[in-house]
């Protein structure tokens, strides 16, 4: 029963490709993580510019911030459930922007200087704790920017989506809604939304425009023949 419900949020199809995407966030930013901490580098640049101060510090902002993981799923489930191509795009474009922001993480590390969190109370411990548990590196692009984007610009493709206009309507907001988080919240600043969503552009041109998705739908029927697949 449970495996029944499961499937219909998560086609058997889309186990990998979604696997995929979490498997590259963790990838992109701990393994940049892990290899500034290797290497010694401590030339982070902070990209703060006189506009973000446009945007004072707003601690109740954390609460979208963190409501963005679940705006992901809802927009990547979704998109993966449209059919096995979507699928398959989605994952390729996620993948290669993803690559691309790892590589800007190593390359060029980025910093910015976050406010002292004072009072008490729920809405000032959480941001303490994302504080702490996210570490103001690895900022350009944003992924939390562009992972939102992403989604929305692949749910723009749906065809079989039903209120297609309204979803895409609210997925639209729901990105500025993240972007204006990461700014309020002074995880991200300006350039940092702005190329999370220029990564995540150029991730949905490569996955239109090539054979990769068609790459990963073969070796995805591969992996839907192992026991791992069935079994889950």
């Amino acid at each position: 029963m449970l495996r029944r419900t499961l499937r219909k949020i998560i086609p058997s199809y889309a186990i990998l490709p979604l696997a995929l995407t979490g498997l590259m966030n963790i990838t992109a930013y701990n393994g940049a993580k892990l290899f500034q901490l290797i290497f010694g580098m401590d030339n982070a640049i902070d990209m703060t510019t006189k506009w973000d101060l446009l945007f004072p510090f707003t601690p109740a902002w954390i609460l979208v911030y963190i409501g963005t993981f679940v705006f992901w799923t809802y927009q990547y489930t979704t998109v993966a459930r449209e059919s096995p191509e979507s699928a398959y795009r989605l994952a390729t474009a996620d993948f290669c922007a993803k690559v691309i922001c790892m590589i800007f993480f190593i390359a060029m590390p980025t910093t910015n200087v976050r406010p002292e969190v004072t009072g008490s109370g729920f809405i000032p411990f959480v941001v303490r704790f994302i504080y702490w548990i996210d570490t103001p590196s690895n900022l350009f692009p944003s992924i939390h920017c562009f992972v939102a984007w992403l989604g929305t610009r692949q749910m723009f493709e749906a065809k079989k989506k039903r209120h297609k206009v309204l979803t895409c309507v609210l997925c639209v907001v729901g990105s500025l809604l993240v972007f204006a988080s990461t700014l309020f919240t002074k995880q991200h600043v300006i350039v940092d939304v702005f190329s999370g969503v220029a990564v995540a552009e150029i991730g949905f041109v490569i996955a239109k425009y090539t054979k990769l998705p068609s790459v990963l739908g073969r070796l995805n029927e591969k992996f839907m023949n192992t026991k791992l697949c069935q079994f889950l």
